[in-house]
């Protein structure tokens, strides 16, 4: 057995922890938001010692897993001789790796740890998928073997995906505060959700964006052509103008602002299918992805 396999299973454990920690930190905020409300409306409170204390627990579960996750990512470079993300199983790896570092960075300047759970549990579904996935080493495939393109291409659609997680689970924040009227301790407040996802498209938008175009200038190195209708391509062009449909109407007042957040949540399932479906369940160009 290789090094990868037990480090994703301590990594798998690990986010499971962190998602049980940071559910039972949330919940004990609730009881402490109900003592705290004001007239003016309701207020997330300051985290008492056991709520901060597992929420805290929770955080570390995340760096443990995003340790672990990092180190299988290194031992597959030094294995394999060029960027860990050739296959399905390093692609759902380093998305899981890449999701963690996300909301690790973005935990730094806005107070989402209440967000931590479900990132956990997101994470989580990806290494359980990369766990099923084959993981031999194998030489690349004739159309990747263009090492600086693997590497700039490939990694630049994880970070775009990565990213979109992140807005994905604000965007749940959202959707679930503002039917609440932000009532719910378990979650941060609405406006936190939307401006933490609204950033988060800022930033994978153009990502997204790059990738595509380079995805374009491989194709017609590889197979002559820059746009060949192949099922991945269709559904990252699909995926495109979901996010694209987004940065339109957010921050509107109307009708449409306010759906807003359901387009991330379509966009994040775009996404899961670009990667995963389009690669699985549609034979193509892109099929070698799969294996």
């Amino acid at each position: 057995m290789t090094i990868g396999p037990p480090l994703l299973i301590g990594a798998l454990l690990a986010l499971l922890a962190a998602t049980a920690l940071g559910v039972a930190g949330a919940l004990t905020r609730a009881p402490l938001a109900a003592r705290t409300a004001t007239a003016a409306g309701p207020s997330m409170p300051a985290d008492g010692r056991p709520t901060a204390g597992l929420l805290r627990l929770a955080h570390l579960g995340l760096l443990l897993a995003f340790g672990l996750l990092l180190t299988a990512m290194l031992a597959r470079t030094v294995a394999a001789g060029h960027a860990p993300w050739s296959n399905l199983h390093e692609v759902t790896q380093a998305f899981g790796a890449f999701l963690l570092a996300s909301y690790l960075v973005a935990e730094r300047r806005v107070p989402i740890r209440p967000l931590a759970p479900l990132v956990a549990l997101l994470a989580a579904g990806l290494v359980a998928v990369a766990l099923q996935l084959p993981d031999d080493v194998v030489p690349l495939a004739p159309a990747l073997q263009s090492p600086l393109l693997l590497t700039v291409h490939v990694g630049a659609a994880i970070v775009a995906y990565a990213v979109s997680g992140l807005a994905f689970a604000a965007a749940v924040g959202e959707i679930a505060q503002a039917r609440a009227g932000d009532r719910i301790a378990l979650l941060p407040p609405a406006a936190t959700c939307r401006a933490l996802a609204y950033r988060c498209v800022l930033v994978a938008f153009p990502i997204l964006t790059a990738a595509i175009a380079l995805g374009s200038v491989w194709a017609n190195m590889a197979w002559r052509s820059y746009w060949n209708n192949d099922p991945k391509e269709l559904a990252a062009a699909g995926t495109w103008l979901l996010y694209a449909a987004y940065l339109h109407v957010a921050g509107r007042g109307d009708r449409a602002g306010r759906a807003a957040p359901w387009l991330l949540v379509a966009g994040f399932g775009a996404v899961l299918f670009t990667f995963l479906g389009a690669s699985l369940v549609f034979p193509g160009q892109h099929s070698y992805a799969g294996v």
